[in-house]
């Protein structure tokens, strides 16, 4: 029996005859593509509302306040120039993904994110701080892929792909290998992946968004006690 069924959202259009034809555009391309790597930039802020920033389960005051920021305090938020922004580290755990105003917000230092793989075979200690000194809080699997600010070397904090109480957390460069894109593209936030595209992929539109460019890292030898 013939059918003809319209899948737009899908893009995808089963014709009487059953075959299958994609009905994507160019234009759909470039939006999905634009759109996630707007959501891969991570940037760093400076809270500038004295009385403290308020932040909500959604972007808009008639979301529900669960929390407030205070003065001056330094967090990593998508960058964006005006309107609202999630929360990605520097913050409670239970408040990444929550929204700030923006118009509340200083810029200070651009965050470039890149993916890694762990190489410490008995797991890498991810800690509070950036050094031994800090407590421990975590263990990153062997050979887990992770998302970490960029870093030849010393220490780096983790922006995705691991729990959420860990992000913002620090972990030793050493036992981090670079890993080159494969038709992916991460976000700084984790959790945006180019394979929900996979026309994207198909059209050589698979690359890794680091909201600064590409970086491809040479592997460090690694340093026993560091861990």
């Amino acid at each position: 029996m013939a059918l003809a069924v319209a899948g737009t959202a899908g893009g995808l259009t089963l014709l009487s005859g059953g075959a299958v034809a994609v009905a994507a555009t160019a234009a759909t391309h470039a939006e999905a593509a634009t759109t996630t790597a707007d959501r891969a930039a991570v940037c760093r802020y400076e809270v500038t509302a004295r009385s403290g920033l308020a932040v909500r389960t959604g972007p808009g005051v008639r979301f529900r306040k669960v929390g407030s920021l205070p003065y001056r305090k330094h967090i990593s938020a998508d960058c964006k120039s005006s309107g609202w922004t999630q929360l990605r580290g520097s913050v409670p755990p239970a408040w990444i993904g929550r929204w700030v105003s923006r118009a509340y917000l200083k810029p200070i230092t651009p965050i470039r994110v890149c993916r890694y793989e762990v190489t410490a075979r008995s797991g890498l200690a991810v800690r509070n701080g950036p050094g031994t000194r800090f407590k421990r809080v975590g263990t990153l699997a062997y050979r887990l892929h992770i998302s970490a600010d960029c870093k030849n070397s010393g220490w780096t904090q983790l922006r995705g792909s691991v729990p959420p109480a860990l992000i913002g957390k620090w972990v030793s460069r050493t036992y981090l290998k670079p890993i080159r894109p494969s038709g992916g593209v991460s976000a700084g936030g984790g959790g945006t992946s180019m394979s929900s595209f996979p026309m994207l992929a198909g059209a050589g539109l698979g690359v890794l968004a680091l909201g600064g460019g590409i970086v491809v890292v040479a592997r460090r030898r690694q340093v026993k006690g560091v861990s």
